[in-house]
């Protein structure tokens, strides 16, 4: 599962990690490929959620052919779409695109980039047919056929020419790609005799058809083969020598841990040994000897099954039933005062690397239940947190627990500053029915103090209470419910999948409704309370689907305050949010506004862009004029991938300009900044008026002034990023402040 935090949002935004691109009309998700291969082939655009991986690519019209468990399709790219470079093998997730047929061809036309390569060095097992099997279904699939002659055509391999091959089945037919392809044997001899072949399936009206890649997919001596052998150790790396592996359905004696013979590909295995837990996995063969290492994990009779269950830290450190691991300088201890207790574990900043392992027991989780993961953290100085060097996360192993084997996945990471202890939830639902270790996992050099206390495994309700917008964004994805104990306020909605944005005073998002579940009737600015739902993430932007209607608006006619912003401010923190950007022109080429439309905007911080909703928002601005000159513009922030884009609501949103400046061009100073207790405004005009927001949005502070000059107490305020606004007559003005503790 992807867990989302606003940190983890705003670190894929900085990575470009997910899908770039413009396009913001919904797609349809399919989860792999064989299910892409049944869906009709017209304008829909579709998402494949799963992983394909490559087996080739080729300069011919920028085509890659992807594989997964289920099938094999073309992705045809002569647009250029796809800039990211890939290797052969990688893994890609989340590829979008439409569905074309060229000559009988199935063919996937992408429309986004994907982004960086999800996972390298994969294997993909070719399909082991004959030619006379070969059949449409294994259109683009990766596959061997033994014994092939080719029986006419050139002498020497030459583009776009078709050769007669045949092998004990029958004949087929292999035709090469064009020139631009760039293939090695291209003006290679055709080889003499019969091959064994890798190939890729492919078709032209009625004939199948299939093209090597490479010349290292010829094999004139036959296929290699290798030899598969299995290590089997416990979790103190001691040996196992009366283990039983079962290999590709073959069981071997105790004992006797290799198998020789074995061709290219993936195969899974089993590892058993009474009074350990069974081990099963996946090895992938492919150009050497293989040698697997296993470790076993011994049954703990005092593994923890019954639940709720709970570590609050307040006796002996580290508690008798976890292990702790320190590879580099410091390590956990305690602190105090914990979150209610008198102690809480700790791992205090230290100037050498710190590389430090809080292990629980085994865990044993019920299979048919969820379970949560609930403990109170807060942390310091993380002005001082490096990502890729420093590391305050939660891991979780259903292998070992001894680190030095590297078989936890971390499924949290708390990488923003908290300055008071706070609950985190984090879903074991991916885990039902295994037995896992849990870590918490401290890295860095000069880095940050974090402090974890009463850590607790119980089972989910059935829906988990959040106070706030913002405490949902701290939130993971999946299939855990939430509800919003507090009242949020609709500020917009239209008829793209039943869509409404709402927001409080600490954040905003946008309910997404396919299923028409919401029926009641709402005005702009109702206040709706206790609403229920899922999150979910498309192309970067957090969504949260409903699970029942939340009944009559709990109060009308809000106001809301369109946070005012410059293009340039925008961030991942900023989603669904209804905001102000003063003095916007439509820099594009575009004379009337369509839907599902991208129109290049500026203001003077920068550039973005406006993109319409879909048809069936139905805004009242479609089919009207762009306007030709800079306007102030209200609108909703959304999200495509690493792109952050706007819309209005309505004509009502089009402004006349007013006047906004920057506190540097009105004459305007503020200091210290970072500040910590205390900032300074001083202003060659009178100041009437300062307002402080948090980032997202949230009105912390106001106070009336009359006077040059004005000291805002900033004690109460914690570490992050504000936006200071100030109003001198008729002249409002923005500025970033950062507070340090």
């Amino acid at each position: 599962m992807k867990r989302f935090t606003f940190f983890s949002l705003m670190m894929l935004f900085a990575a470009g990690i997910l899908l770039s691109g413009h396009s913001s009309v919904m797609a349809t998700d399919v989860a792999n490929i064989g299910e892409l291969r049944e869906q009709p082939i017209d304008e829909t655009e579709y998402v494949v959620t799963g992983e394909v991986v490559i087996t080739h690519m080729h300069g011919q019209r920028n085509q890659k052919y992807i594989q997964d468990d289920t099938g094999a399709i073309v992705i045809d790219d002569p647009d250029g779409i796809i800039t990211t470079e890939y290797n052969l093998y990688d893994g890609i997730t989340g590829i979008s695109g439409t569905l074309s047929v060229y000559q009988n061809l199935l063919q996937f036309t992408p429309t986004a980039d994907p982004g960086p390569a999800t996972s390298t060095d994969n294997v993909i097992e070719p399909l082991l047919i004959t030619l006379d099997e070969i059949l449409p279904s294994h259109q683009a699939m990766l596959i061997r056929v033994n014994g092939v002659e080719f029986t006419g055509g050139p002498e020497t391999f030459t583009p776009s020419t078709n050769y007669d091959i045949a092998d004990a089945s029958g004949t087929g037919l292999l035709r090469t790609p064009s020139q631009s392809a760039e293939l090695d044997y291209f003006g290679t001899d055709v080889p003499v005799g019969n091959n064994d072949m890798l190939a890729l399936v492919s078709q032209f009206g009625d004939v199948m058809q299939i093209f090597p890649r490479s010349l290292t997919d010829f094999y004139p001596d036959g296929v290699p083969a290798y030899s598969v052998t299995f290590s089997v150790l416990d979790e103190n790396n001691d040996p196992i020598t009366d283990a039983v592996v079962t290999f590709d359905g073959q069981t071997l004696p105790a004992g006797e841990y290799m198998i020789e013979e074995v061709d290219a590909g993936g195969y899974d295995y089993s590892v058993e040994k009474t009074g350990f837990y069974t081990r099963n996995g996946q090895v992938a063969v492919s150009g050497d000897d293989v040698v697997v290492t296993v470790i076993m994990v011994a049954v703990d009779p005092n593994a923890v099954d019954n639940f709720p269950w709970t570590e609050d830290f307040e006796g002996d450190f580290p508690p008798a039933v976890f292990n702790h691991y320190a590879y580099g300088a410091g390590g956990w201890a305690t602190a105090e005062p914990g979150y209610e207790g008198g102690q809480t574990a700790f791992h205090a900043f230290s100037a050498d690397y710190a590389d430090s392992w809080l292990v629980s027991p085994q865990v044993q989780l019920p299979e048919d239940q969820g379970m949560l993961l609930n403990f109170f953290q807060r942390n310091s100085f993380m002005v001082n947190y490096e990502e890729g060097v420093s590391l305050s996360a939660v891991m979780i192993s259903t292998g070992s627990g001894n680190p030095e084997h590297e078989e936890f996945e971390m499924v949290y990471e708390s990488a923003s500053g908290i300055e008071d202890f706070s609950e985190r939830t984090v879903n074991l639902g991916d885990f039902a029915g295994e037995v896992v270790y849990i870590a918490f996992v401290y890295k860095g050099e000069a880095s940050h103090n974090w402090y974890v206390d009463n850590v607790t495994i119980e089972e989910a309700p059935s829906a988990i209470e959040v106070s706030n917008i913002a405490e949902l964004y701290d939130m993971e994805t999946g299939d855990l419910i939430y509800f919003i104990t507090g009242e949020a306020v609709i500020t917009h909605m239209h008829g793209q999948r039943n869509q409404k944005y709402i927001q409080d005073d600490t954040g905003a998002i946008v309910i997404d409704d396919p299923d028409g579940i919401i029926t009641t009737e709402y005005n702009l600015y109702d206040g709706i309370t206790g609403i229920s739902g899922t999150l979910s993430v498309y192309n970067n932007l957090l969504q949260f689907s409903p699970t029942e209607d939340p009944g009559p608006a709990t109060s009308t006619d809000n106001t809301i305050e369109p946070l005012l912003l410059t293009l340039a401010d925008l961030q991942p923190e900023h989603q669904s949010m209804l905001i102000r950007v003063n003095g916007v022109e439509f820099t594009g080429e575009e004379e009337t506004f369509t839907p599902s439309t991208s129109f290049d905007i500026a203001d003077a911080s920068g550039s973005s862009v406006l993109r319409t909703p879909s048809q069936s928002a139905e805004l009242d601005y479609f089919d009207t004029a762009v306007p030709e000159s800079a306007i102030d513009l209200v609108a909703m922030v959304s999200q495509f991938g690493d792109a952050m884009q706007i819309f209005p609501r309505s004509l009502a949103d089009f402004l006349e300009p007013n006047s906004v400046q920057e506190f540097e061009a009105a004459g305007f100073t503020v200091y210290p900044n970072p500040a910590r207790d205390v900032v300074t405004i001083n202003g060659e005009n009178t100041i009437d008026e300062v307002k402080i927001y948090s980032i997202n949005g949230q009105l912390v502070q106001q106070q009336t002034v009359n006077g040059q000059q004005v000291s805002i107490q900033a004690e109460g305020l914690k570490t992050g990023i504000y936006i200071v606004q100030i109003v001198s007559g008729s002249t409002v003005m923005n500025y970033k402040l950062q507070i340090q503790k």
